[in-house]
């Protein structure tokens, strides 16, 4: 079973015990398997892991969303869809990420970072540890960088630092929660993505209020594409009824 594998092999590079792994139960096993993915370095690893990792990463693919099913408002280019953003089979999506632009490495903690680096696998922290390396591990607040989606039903992730809410909703905090989305969408033209999937950035950990969140996030995406016709499909993957309220009460 590749799931008791992937769990042995994360155990035995730290040094640590294996021998329990077969006593566990699935849910159990599948809790380990993710705390030892996040809390793990971006460092080399073998291929034997990586195939067992592909196979059961994409075994757990179910439930899966096309973007060419989600239907954009009347006379836009702009969707709201209420779901799993892992879950969503478009060209890109984003991820609302920190500074260190690898990951984040709290185990099992329940953050958008956190599930897009378990289910795409080890490679993506790889991928996001090299480009970071250029940037000294610091990416800016409002910049973007873009990986690969290995094994997400998205072709690529595009990961961005929004900013942090302290209480005070100035210009400067506004100007770089409307960055987080240009910085994004640039990347997604240059790299010929057509339709792009984007959380509600910095809402959830980082505190941003919502409302004014999603005010700021469809105003952007709106100038955007009114200057560039490289963009089909953008879908604001809201993660509860909430949110999807707010985003289509806003939008009116």
């Amino acid at each position: 079973m590749e799931l008791d594998f992937l769990i042995k092999y994360l155990l035995n590079e730290r040094g640590e015990d294996s021998s329990y792994v077969d006593s566990l139960s699935l849910e159990e096993k599948e809790k380990l398997y993710r705390g030892l993915v996040n809390i793990r370095e971006p460092k080399e690893i073998s291929n034997e892991y990586l195939k067992a990792e592909d196979k059961y990463l994409k075994s757990k693919l179910i439930n899966v969303t096309a973007s060419s099913s989600i239907k954009c408002l009347d006379g836009t280019n702009i969707a709201f869809w209420l779901g799993d953003i892992t879950k969503l089979k478009v060209d890109a999506i984003v991820n609302a990420g920190n500074s260190g632009g690898t990951g984040c490495y709290l185990p099992n903690h329940n953050c958008i970072d956190n599930q897009i680096n378990t289910f795409a696998g080890v490679r993506l922290r790889l991928a996001c540890n090299e480009i970071m390396k250029k940037l000294r591990f610091n990416l800016e607040t409002g910049k973007a960088i873009i990986s690969k989606g290995y094994n997400l039903p998205c072709k690529y992730v595009i990961e961005t630092v929004g900013p942090i809410f302290e209480g005070i909703l100035n210009n400067k905090i506004k100007e770089e929660l409307s960055l987080c989305y240009i910085n994004s969408l640039k990347l997604a033209v240059k790299n010929n993505i057509r339709s792009i999937a984007f959380p509600c950035i910095s809402t959830g950990v980082f505190g941003f209020p919502k409302k004014d969140a999603s005010i700021i996030a469809i105003n952007t995406v709106k100038e955007f594409l009114k200057d560039n016709d490289k963009i089909d499909k953008v879908i604001f993957s809201l993660y509860s009824k909430e949110d999807l309220d707010i985003y289509e009460s806003n939008f009116k």
